[in-house]
């Protein structure tokens, strides 16, 4: 299974650099991505700190989301089964050896520990601490261009 960052999924919707290469790996890719709630708290609260900050319009907003909800209705995305217990443990764990040495943010713990809950073998990132740590977790990186932090 492969597992999604969602700095990746908003950069499906939102034209950011490495913006063209992360939509032409998803399409060649063509595997429904594992969607949980706290990618959409994600995504949209990257959204809405956009139009916070002046980067895009109520509008835009409203477009992004719709397409993003339609997406999920069209089988890009998928809800899998998820226990949150078991994604907070492997974080802890995770952070207790792992922080000290890759600098992971709690966010970024907190996603790879999803991805072991969901016995992902895959990880798709731009952060590269994040995928440092994917690593160290036993989790295959997907290379894209313009590895950045």
């Amino acid at each position: 299974m492969l597992y999604v960052d969602t700095s990746v999924i908003v950069k499906l919707y939102i034209k950011e650099e490495c913006s063209l290469e992360v939509s032409q790996w998803i399409r060649r890719n063509n595997e429904a991505i594992p969607l949980t709630r706290f990618h959409e708290l994600e995504f949209t609260n990257a959204i809405y700190l956009k139009q916070f900050r002046a980067e895009m319009t109520n509008e835009q907003v409203l477009l992004v989301l719709s397409k993003f909800d339609e997406h999920l209705r069209r089988g890009v995305y998928y809800r899998p089964q998820i226990n949150w217990t078991d994604v907070i443990n492997f974080a802890f764990d995770l952070s207790q050896s792992h922080t000290k040495t890759t600098g992971t943010r709690s966010l970024d713990t907190l996603h790879v520990a999803s991805a072991l809950a969901l016995e992902a073998n895959r990880f798709l990132t731009l952060d590269q601490r994040q995928s440092e740590l994917a690593e160290l977790a036993g989790l295959t990186i997907i290379p894209l261009l313009n590895q950045n932090t």
